[in-house]
């Protein structure tokens, strides 16, 4: 009896000691937006696939009382009226004040094997001397990391549903490849809707003297569980006339080899073996990648409309997520005069049901233009 109790009590004595080292491990790693600047760039700039996900796993048990369920401070979150026009979208409370939680990186550099990975896996076929307008969104994850392990933070890494991304590259990015520039990630809002905890964020790169040259909004969604799902309402539908088609096709290797390019690591993203370990049948291409390479088809075939025109806005939303190894079709409408207004869609090859829907245009933002009217 004595046996077993010392035998037990030795157990215990080293899984708490193996939760303290984790807990400590974990505490180092993450970064205070708040409070913490780190400035180099191996610290924010290159997370290794072991970094990704120790923080991804332990910020999940770090969150709340039951592992999948993002904890939700009562007192802060304010209901929001179902008969308001947010509240007819689904979106049932909003959390108040809003944080200003920031990830603030100067001194970032190009990644130059990693570019170059980028550009054969998306299908490149611009300048060589020029930055795909998607390749910036690579620079985040580490910020991702550092704001989802933190205390601050009720979204969670692993489970996030893309939702919509919208991209404005202000002027060619290309002088990034000669020298040093900024980068900043700051989680604008958190609001409640039917299908679960929606996270908006904000991504700018600067350049030297501070000018603002990329800029990425990104729309993400924590799905709760046991809970009847709603139905998130969908971007008002256009009707595209379609002038081309391409075949879109990913290969039974795109998934590692866009990781290694935009080091996101997510599971279902990988391998057919890492998706079956978060829930999923099939392997299932990176939202950034099909966004990508859809931009930069219609980009290389309308050199006359989009090449070397900013200010470049992309506006995606994200319906259905696209197999591999297998294919799509990647529908457009001619450009439009004068912003050169382009719909596309990439859709999947038999029954031609959306995977994304976009908008891409040059010029002003069409809110923008809507408000000077």
């Amino acid at each position: 009896m004595w046996f077993l109790l010392h035998t037990l009590l030795c157990v215990a004595f080293i899984v708490a000691a193996v939760a303290a080292l984790l807990e400590v491990l974990y505490l180092k790693i993450r970064v205070d937006s708040k409070t913490r600047r780190n400035q180099t760039m191996a610290e924010l700039e290159i997370p290794s696939i072991v970094r990704f996900y120790y923080c991804a796993i332990i910020q999940t048990f770090h969150m709340s009382p039951g592992v999948f369920y993002p904890s939700l401070p009562s007192d802060k979150l304010t209901p929001v009226d179902q008969d308001s026009p947010e509240g007819k979208q689904g979106v049932t409370g909003k959390f108040y004040p809003p944080r200003s939680e920031k990830v603030f990186t100067p001194q970032c550099y190009m990644r130059f094997r990693e570019l170059e990975i980028y550009k054969n896996v998306i299908g490149f076929s611009g300048d060589p001397a020029k930055i795909p307008p998607i390749w910036m969104c690579s620079y985040f994850n580490k910020a991702i990391i550092a704001l989802g392990s933190s205390e601050f933070s009720r979204a969670r890494i692993l489970g996030m549903v893309h939702l919509r991304q919208q991209v404005t590259v202000y002027q060619d990015l290309s002088p990034l490849l000669h020298g040093h520039f900024t980068v900043t990630f700051l989680n604008e809002e958190y609001k409640m809707t039917t299908r679960g905890l929606e996270n908006t964020v904000r991504a700018c790169v600067w350049g030297r003297n501070d000018i603002l040259m990329w800029e990425c909004v990104v729309t993400g969604l924590s799905v709760l569980p046991r809970r009847k799902m709603g139905k998130r309402t969908p971007p008002k539908k256009v009707d595209i006339n379609i002038y081309k088609q391409e075949e879109i096709k990913a290969p039974a290797n795109i998934g590692m080899v866009f990781a290694r390019a935009t080091q996101d690591y997510q599971p279902q993203h990988i391998n057919k073996w890492t998706a079956k370990l978060v829930g999923f049948s099939t392997p299932i291409a990176h939202g950034l990648w099909s966004m990508a390479v859809s931009i930069d088809k219609i980009m290389d075939n309308e050199k006359k409309s989009f090449k070397d025109k900013y200010p470049l806005h992309v506006d995606v939303h994200f319906k259905r997520p696209m197999v591999f190894p297998g294919s799509a079709y990647l529908q457009y409408d001619k450009p439009t005069e004068p912003s050169h207004v382009t719909n596309f869609r990439l859709v999947e090859t038999k029954s031609l049901a959306p995977i994304l829907i976009g908008l891409m245009h040059t010029g002003e933002s069409l809110q923008d233009f809507v408000q000077r009217l």
